[in-house]
């Protein structure tokens, strides 16, 4: 009877590893030491915290006292809540499928111009909003959005009286979704043109031979191709648009009324305005949960429209 080999520990296995590669295997542990602490410290315990004052009656000052699931239950009868919900909906709606479109519109077209240097130069016009500071965009569109602003000015010209967009009720999110379009698309340009880079030139050659028109070319060769960065494309302002804050805090403070108050605002009114901690804990846990659902069913869909065999 052959006899069965004998079992390692993590501790016999240590002691067999040469000299020289504990060593370096010291090296690397102390090298990624600093990361993990500083992904520890910053990121992994605030969760931890988060979930835990989520169940308590914190206010910031005062003294926490466990209430159990209580916060989650007054959440899910609050109406601000829920009108908040809607709203961060209805701008997903508006701002997410826009915002794909156009950067993909924008990169198709500045792929196609044949001067490599106005190619350059869009590139860097489409994304200095990106790298300018949200606030001061933000603040400058204020102006431009006013009664008498320049937007309202070039509707004029055109003979269009156009609304009090941050001032009314039924425009605000859609001019707090164009200002987020114009802002967050330079990063979608520059993932689709890295894309459309990868394409093979010669697949739009045979297309051209067998008489295939542009809107063709672009329906079964470009489309197909760049389908997984309309995936991660669509999946990053999915993300930022559930998250939505700056730009609603500026443009509009959540007004008028409550008519523009998105989830991660009321969720900072909450916490820093009325100083319930444990209730605005509840209410971004709750965030988290819709926030991780959508990503799966995304995640889950995408076998039927993501083509990564042609990658």
């Amino acid at each position: 009877m052959q006899a069965s080999p004998p079992i390692l520990t993590p501790a016999l296995k240590w002691a067999r590893v040469s000299p020289m590669r504990r060593q370096e295997t010291l090296l690397a542990l102390l090298l990624i030491l600093p990361s993990t602490l500083g992904i520890v410290v910053f990121a992994v315990l605030p969760i931890v915290a988060s979930l835990g004052i989520s169940l308590t009656d914190w206010g910031g000052l005062s003294r926490p006292n466990f209430v159990g699931l209580q916060n989650y239950a007054t959440a899910l009868q609050d109406s601000r809540a829920t009108s908040a919900l809607s709203h961060t909906l209805i701008y997903v709606l508006l701002a997410v499928p826009t915002g794909v479109a156009i950067s993909m519109t924008l990169a198709v077209w500045i792929n196609n111009l044949r001067a490599g240097w106005l190619r350059a130069v869009f590139r860097t016009v489409y994304y200095l909003p990106m790298v300018t500071i949200g606030v001061a965009v933000a603040l400058l569109w204020q102006v431009l959005l006013a009664p008498q602003g320049v937007v309202n000015l070039i509707l004029g010209w055109l003979g269009v009286h156009g609304p009090n967009w941050l001032g009314s009720p039924q425009w605000v999110l859609p001019a707090v979704a164009v200002f987020s379009v114009w802002q967050g698309s330079g990063q979608g340009i520059i993932l689709f043109l890295a894309s459309l880079a990868s394409v093979p030139k010669d697949l739009y050659e045979a297309a051209q031979l067998d008489g295939a028109r542009p809107w063709e070319a672009f329906r079964f060769i470009t489309l197909p191709m760049v389908s997984p960065t309309v995936f991660l494309v669509l999946v990053l302002s999915l993300i930022g648009a559930l998250q939505v804050f700056e730009a609603v805090l500026v443009l509009s403070n959540g007004g008028p009324g409550d008519s523009s108050t998105t989830v991660a605002l009321y969720i900072y009114k909450t916490a820093f305005t009325f100083f319930k901690m444990g209730y605005a804990s509840a209410l971004a846990w709750l965030l988290s949960v819709i926030l991780i659902a959508l990503m799966v069913v995304q995640w889950r869909t995408q076998n039927r429209w993501v083509n990564y065999d042609q990658v």
